[in-house]
């Protein structure tokens, strides 16, 4: 239980992490650990699925920003052993689920039109962002990456379209009501 909610969680020394400029993982494969802070994390589900000897087959749902390898080392420790992950599937991320997947050969032999179908429009990656709308004037200047007045723009990452629907790209907004350009879409 004590794994489950909201937890303080240390990140590895094999993490991309990075400490004085240089990723943890080339400081630990050049003998070295430094400190690390713990993060807050978000374990939502975690369930024993199977028990084979010594071996452990879980169903983790959890955060984003959680370590699971070091989860399983952290879980190894709390039952006064030592444990490493074997295995790891990443069965969902975001609102995309492994089962709604298909392979890359299997999409190449469908037709054209059948094809097209499982493709996601590229907005769809962010769709947990808030929208906005610029009028055609602000989109052109938002698209040759300059900042555009705009009020309402909150602070953060939104995604910006066109009068057409169009998704431009991801703007950032600013503290006086602006909109910077972060990515955008070629067009």
């Amino acid at each position: 239980a004590r794994f489950r909610g909201a937890i303080e969680q240390v990140p590895p020394m094999y993490s991309a992490l990075k400490h004085g400029g240089q990723p943890l993982y080339a400081l630990a494969r050049a003998g070295h650990s430094v400190e690390r802070a713990a993060r807050h994390v978000t374990v939502h589900d975690l369930e024993l699925l199977e028990r084979a000897g010594d071996v452990l087959h879980l169903r983790i749902r959890c955060s984003k920003g959680t370590y699971v390898r070091q989860l399983a080392v952290d879980l190894g420790l709390a039952l006064g052993t030592v444990a490493h992950l074997a295995a790891l599937r990443r069965t969902a991320v975001g609102g995309f689920r492994l089962d709604r997947a298909v392979t890359l050969d299997d999409l190449q032999a469908l037709g054209e039109k059948a094809r097209l179908a499982w493709l996601l429009p590229a907005d769809s990656l962010l769709a947990d962002l808030p929208r906005l709308e610029l009028p055609e004037d602000l989109a052109h200047r938002f698209l040759n990456g300059q900042t555009v007045a705009l009020a309402g723009t909150g602070g953060g990452p939104c995604r910006v379209y066109g009068k057409d629907g169009a998704l431009l790209g991801v703007g950032e907004g600013g503290p006086r009501d602006e909109l910077r350009p972060a990515r955008l879409i070629a067009r």
